[in-house]
């Protein structure tokens, strides 16, 4: 066509050319203009991405912070061990890499416990951190010009402008409902380092700032430092007037981050007063522009003003719009690299990073899922969302409850049982992305928290088992900790000491008791942390009302993590009365035994001074029996009287023996010795006595030898009279049987046995007592009731036991046990 015109007429080739011209200059302005917008829209497009982005990354980085500092609160909550609190500090520290470090502070600003060892026990002003939150809930602070807890604690240190880090506060409650604030710092060098690296771009500048206009974390470019106020973003139409408006997302002209005109995209932070900017100055746009305008405009400006050639003007055009394509493919290829550079950030993530569509099908999701579960990505895409958790209901039920024309930010938590049977649990953020009317999309995170719940319900079994156990103990227990203050006490303690569990948790142990008492366990406790064990021992304890208890206490040490001793457990038993009755009961021993020993002396000089005159009475008695045989009734009286006698005599001799055995005035004279023999003698003894009443004596007593240290003669007292009785009991014409032998534990055992009346059950043990006879014998076999006493006292002196039972069939039994003899024994013993 150009060609064509340069033959035409003048004015047919200057119309033309006009024309041309004309054409050329409005299709060029045009296309500046088309130029301008498309440059404009594109760069709006980009940096409300990259604005997306960033306030993606610092919502997450506060929502992992706010989760760690939950969990955190509620360990601290339950009165965990210092030692544990602190390991989860400086794990949450490692997990969380955006973080400078993480401390628990009480009401005063003294730290109690921090991830960094230079933080631990600094006191610092809490007003620098920013207001106190309610209990249970979080805020952000303001930007903190100081390294640490640590500078911020020291006067005059000096930081270097820009260094600091923004506070993320949590109030909760630690025993004894003391108020507490847990901290974590935040780096703001770690949010600038990922704005920088999504920028790549020199001349674009990105910052957090808060809704005052106070700047938290920006790059190099910014031109500012954090900390630094801009009122400028506070002015009529700026990014942060409009968030204060109610807008959450948006662009803005003018002044920015930087003095000049800017092109900038802001987006607010859900639930929180931060918002990010991304700014482009409005002179590089510009200068994109005529870059532009100069590369398509000054060749049509000169084909149009010259019309020199049309050829140069179409291959001008040609090569502008090479030079354009050019520049799209180039354009095109930096948002290729961009989205290379985002998919590879979103595979660095551990968590879940997905898009669904409005279904809640997924059609993007991260590397992430393939290291967790195995498989392809490429196997989830149009699936369901739930199906990726074990087809949770709660996950479903994130789309079936949102509102499709104005959907909100979903959370919620999805807990199974994977195939491996492993219970997992995941934390899942949705957040609506519209892409145009009609079209609505989900993104999300989702973030595996089994092994915090796991972690979590472990703690709460074991801290509930503990408590469980010492409030169910009957006995007062307490618990202290390493600097011997309470941590806990249970119901009993409360009950017995009279104070209240929230009145001394916190306390020191003692602290309550007076001055020498407290001195006294404080010294016991020390010593005891220093060993490590336990330890057990008396005292005297004074109430507040001036009673004085005996106490047991029984104390042992509890280990820490690396098993030494971290605190004692405290258990006393209130023995007063075990005490008091011990008292008693020795006084009452001891007034018995004065007693006892003053009715033996009674016994024993009122036994001998009855002798005498019985000796006479039996004299006489004889002497008047043989003179008056021949007076039938007078002898039969004088017999009676020397029978009665003669009774009072056994008598007597047998109240000596029981004085003389308790009183121990004469010893034994022990000796190795055949019992057989000694007991075939007592038969032979008592030989017209079982004649007289038609009775016929058993004797079993086997081939060994049964050799036993004792006594002779009293030895043969006691098998005598426990023969005599065994006579006295049996009816006529009956057997008594002795037999002796070796039993199971080698002692020498004797039975004597009867077919007599028996002994009631409930007086087998107290016919071995002084003037006691069983109640269905007393009264018709006679006797003194000493016989069984004075054989208990003989076979206890030799170290034997006997002991009296009911045969099958009727009858007793009365059987003797007695040390068999050892070789080496000598003979030293006395009653």
């Amino acid at each position: 066509m150009p060609n064509r015109s340069r033959w035409r007429p003048s004015s047919i080739t200057a119309g033309a050319g006009a024309l041309l011209a004309a054409m050329l200059l409005g299709g060029t302005g045009y296309a500046l203009w088309r130029e301008e917008r498309n440059l404009m829209a594109d760069t709006a497009a980009r940096q409300a991405l990259l604005a997306r982005v960033l306030e993606d990354h610092a919502r997450r980085s506060l929502e992992a912070t706010q989760i760690a500092l939950a969990g955190l609160a509620d360990v601290a909550g339950r009165n965990a061990p210092p030692e544990v609190l602190q390991a989860l500090l400086e794990q949450t520290q490692a997990s969380l890499g955006f973080l400078r470090g993480v401390a628990l502070l009480d009401a005063t600003g003294q730290v109690l416990a921090a991830a960094d060892p230079a933080d631990r026990d600094a006191r610092i002003e809490l007003d620098a951190l920013g207001p106190w939150p309610a209990d249970g809930r979080d805020a952000v602070g303001g930007f903190v010009a100081a390294r640490s807890l640590a500078t911020l604690s020291q006067q005059g240190a000096v930081v270097p402008p820009g260094v600091g880090f923004i506070p993320v506060l949590r109030a909760t409650q630690l025993a004894g409902n003391r108020p507490a604030l847990l901290v974590a710092l935040l780096n703001p060098d770690a949010l600038a380092n990922f704005q920088q690296l999504t920028l790549n771009d020199p001349e674009t500048a990105a910052a957090l700032v808060d809704l005052d206009g106070r700047l938290l974390a920006a790059t190099s470019s910014a031109e500012h430092l954090p900390g630094e106020g801009l009122p400028q973003l506070l002015a009529a139409g700026g990014p942060l007037a409009q968030v204060r408006a109610g807008g959450e997302h948006g662009r803005w002209e003018g002044p920015g981050l930087r003095g000049a005109p800017q092109l900038g995209a802001y987006r607010a932070l859900r639930a929180r007063p931060l918002a990010v900017l991304v700014e482009l100055p409005q002179a590089e746009l510009r200068r994109q522009w005529l870059a532009t305008a100069r590369d398509l405009g000054l060749p049509a400006v000169g084909i149009a003003a010259a019309l020199l050639a049309l050829a140069g003007v179409a291959a001008a055009a040609l090569r502008a719009r090479e030079r354009g394509a050019r520049e799209l493919d180039s354009a095109q290829r930096q948002v290729a690299d961009r989205e290379r550079e985002l998919s590879a950030i979103f595979g660095s993530v551990q968590d879940l990073l997905f898009r669904t569509d409005a279904a809640g099908r997924v059609t993007f999701i991260n590397d992430g899922y393939a290291r967790t579960s195995g498989r392809d990505v490429a196997h989830v895409l149009g699936q369901p969302l739930q199906e990726l958790f074990g087809g949770s209901p709660a996950v479903a039920a994130l789309f079936d409850a949102c509102d499709a024309d104005e959907p909100r930010p979903q959370h919620a938590r999805a807990d199974w049982t994977g195939s491996d049977g492993r219970a997992r649990s995941v934390e899942l953020h949705l957040a609506p992305l519209r892409r145009g009317p009609g079209q609505l999309e989900w993104v999300g995170s989702a973030a595996d928290v089994s092994g915090l719940m796991l972690a979590q319900a472990e703690l709460r079994a074991q801290l509930g088992l503990a408590r469980s156990l010492l409030a169910s103990s009957p006995l007062p227990t307490s618990v202290l900790d390493g600097d011997n203050c309470y941590l806990d006490v249970n119901r009993a303690w409360e009950q017995f000491t009279g104070r209240r569990r929230a009145d001394v948790l916190g306390r020191r142990a003692a602290g309550y008791l007076r001055a020498d008492e407290a001195a006294f366990h404080d010294a016991r406790d020390a010593e005891l942390l220093a060993r490590g064990g336990e330890v057990n021992y008396e005292t005297v304890w004074t109430s507040t009302e001036g009673r004085r208890r005996d106490l047991f206490v029984s104390k042992s040490t509890f280990p820490d993590a690396h098993g030494r001793p971290m605190g004692i457990v405290v258990c006393f038993m209130d023995i007063s009365e075990f005490r008091e009755a011990e008292r008693a009961t020795r006084a009452a021993r001891d007034a018995a035994l004065q007693a006892s020993g003053a009715k033996s002396d009674f016994i024993a000089n009122v036994s001998h001074e009855l002798r005498t005159p019985l000796q006479s009475i039996l004299g006489f008695s004889e002497i008047g029996a043989r003179r008056a045989r021949d007076d039938a009734r007078l002898a039969e009286l004088f017999t009676d009287v020397h029978r009665a006698g003669q009774r009072m005599l056994s008598l007597v001799n047998d109240l000596l023996d029981l004085s003389k055995i308790e009183r121990g005035a004469e010893p034994l004279q022990l000796q190795r010795l055949d019992l057989r023999p000694l007991a075939a003698e007592v038969a032979r003894e008592l030989a017209p006595l079982l004649a007289a009443r038609g009775q016929q004596l058993d004797l079993a007593l086997g081939d060994d030898e049964l050799v036993v240290r004792a006594d002779p003669l009293r030895l043969q007292q006691l098998l005598s009279n426990l023969l005599a009785n065994a006579v006295r009991f049996s009816p006529e014409d009956g057997v008594v049987e002795l037999s002796a032998g070796h039993g199971e534990d080698g002692d020498v055992r004797v039975d004597v046995a009867d077919r007599g009346p028996g002994i009631p059950p409930d007086e087998l043990e107290s016919i071995f007592e002084a003037f006691v006879q069983s109640s269905a014998t007393k009264n018709a076999a006679g006797g003194t009731g000493l016989g069984l006493a004075i054989c208990r006292r003989i076979a206890a002196a030799h170290g034997g036991r006997i002991w009296a039972a009911n045969r099958p069939g009727g009858g007793a039994i009365v059987s003797l046990v007695l040390p068999a003899a050892q070789l080496g024994d000598t003979v030293a013993a006395a009653l």
